[in-house]
């Protein structure tokens, strides 16, 4: 009969060889449980910065499945997310070499007892502010999309863009600034 301790070394060795083996992987119900927390997130960022629903499916995706791959020593993983679908879709965009469109970008509007004058006017607000948005230079779209739009801190936006916090301020005051005579400047 084996000692109750070589059983345990052999457990022991036996479960060191298999996480050496691909000790990257992340365990099925963490992941499941990433999808399920970040995947919203992740897809809104990808598709404001991409401006088409189809192409921002293809990049969660890729994300996830790099997560699946390589994320097992992950520690803030929406901010990895974000990071990878952030490197992706400005991939897509440098290759396909294309300003981004704001087709299909409506978002649909709750009813209230407002005029539908007002209505009209806040749809081409936001159609000007998405095209403003569009001619912004990297870093300052990305910032403003994390920051401003997903609701992400100057902390998190550094780590994801790979810059400094102080840097995310100058670049989000300069983006802001340029937004703001942009669209003073369409009225």
């Amino acid at each position: 009969m084996q000692e109750l301790s070589d059983i345990i070394g052999t457990q022991e060795r036996g479960g060191e060889a298999a996480a050496r083996e691909e000790p990257a992987a992340v365990s099925a119900w963490r992941y499941r449980l990433i999808v399920m927390q970040h995947h919203g997130a992740v897809y809104r960022a990808a598709r404001l910065l991409l401006r088409d629903g189809t192409e921002a499916e293809d990049v969660v995706q890729e994300a996830f499945l790099r997560f699946w791959q390589r994320g097992a020593g992950v520690r803030q993983p929406r901010e990895w997310l974000m990071k990878v679908a952030r490197n992706a879709c400005l991939d897509r965009l440098r290759k396909s070499g294309r300003l981004v469109s704001d087709d299909g970008m409506e978002v649909p509007e709750r009813g209230d007892d407002r005029d539908p004058a007002w209505h009209f006017e806040q749809r081409e607000l936001a159609a000007r502010l998405r095209r403003a948005i569009d001619t912004l230079t990297e870093p300052q779209r990305s910032l403003v999309v994390l920051f401003d739009v997903q609701g992400m801190s100057t902390d998190e936006c550094a780590r994801i863009v790979g810059i400094n916090v102080n840097q995310v301020k100058v670049y989000l005051h300069r983006a802001r600034r340029r937004l703001r005579l942009e669209l003073e400047g369409s009225e």
